[in-house]
């Protein structure tokens, strides 16, 4: 089922129905993000059209965590040389590293790297914005249909459980994630990279957040909350019934694929102000103001 924010009425709701809105909403599109990561990899060349940008040519190639990663360090050093240069060293300087190791220490730099960069994101065309949207939806909607796993909402109530009662089982599970956590944030990652690149000379200036905004923002939440699928498992949470045998038989995939097409009906101008409020937290703050929302 397909929503458009923009048509949604407005109708007034009390500050602690909006937190709830908002945290219900957060929790689906968290869901929906761990469901993407099970996808297989995309096959060698296949790249985005957007990402076409990207040039084939860059300075020696460190090694990689895979060819996304290359493709983000060549990103990288199209919006900062100096910055690819630093990154190519802390990798020549760590040694031999594995794929998981590899990764921390690029997503350490990136987090350096976007903080220095904010204000040109928060200036980038919301296109890149809409990509990102894109390529979680497609990845979902692919998902559901292969039947992922991953797509079984109640899983994530068994891994909760595993993280604390057999360490070993869910250092197992999420191990099986990693892989495609790579590829999925080195894909977001560069689209960032080139998304700054491209602010230096089609900058848009924005202002903040509006009430019009605010009022977007409710539409898409109350069009997530009025899914069929969402609107149960919402009641039978919120009566307190065990999670477990709420969770049973919801599609994350789905659920997530909703989140997200709601969210790309928000008018172009909001979703601009909305990555302007959020390259500018995450300059005062860095990633930890993004990490701490997913733990709320």
């Amino acid at each position: 089922m397909t929503f458009d924010a923009r048509k949604a009425q407005s109708a007034s709701a009390s500050g602690q129905q909006n937190a709830l809105f908002a945290l219900i909403t957060l929790t689906v599109v968290c869901g929906a993000f761990f469901a993407v990561l099970s996808l297989p990899h995309k096959a060698s060349g296949s790249r985005e059209p957007i990402l076409d940008k990207v040039s084939s040519v860059a300075t020696t190639m460190p090694q990689m965590p895979g060819e996304m990663g290359e493709a983000y360090f060549i990103a990288l050093g199209e919006a900062d040389a100096e910055a690819q240069q630093v990154l190519a060293g802390k990798l020549a300087k760590a040694g031999k590293l594995d794929e998981r190791e590899a990764t921390l220490l690029v997503m350490q730099h990136a987090e350096t790297v976007l903080r220095a960069h904010a204000k040109e994101l928060a200036q980038a065309d919301t296109k890149y914005v809409d990509h990102i949207l894109d390529t979680a939806r497609t990845r979902l909607r692919a998902a559901s249909r292969k039947h992922s796993k991953w797509c079984d909402a109640a899983r994530y109530a068994s891994l909760s459980d595993a993280e604390f009662g057999n360490p070993a089982e869910f250092q197992e599970q999420m191990t099986e994630l990693e892989a495609p956590l790579r590829e999925f944030s080195f894909e977001v990652m560069t689209t960032l990279m080139v998304a700054v690149e491209d602010a230096r000379t089609h900058p848009v200036q924005r202002g903040e957040l509006t009430r019009a905004d605010e009022a977007a923002l409710q539409g898409m939440v109350m069009s997530v909350m009025a899914d069929p699928d969402v609107m149960p498992l919402m009641v039978s949470l919120q009566s307190g019934a065990d999670a477990r045998k709420a969770l049973k038989g919801v599609n994350v995939c789905d659920l997530g694929a909703t989140a997200v097409t709601a969210a790309k009906t928000l008018p172009q101008e909001t979703k601009g102000r909305l990555l302007a409020e959020a390259a500018s937290q995450l300059e005062k703050n860095g990633a930890s103001v993004f990490t701490t929302g997913v733990s709320f």
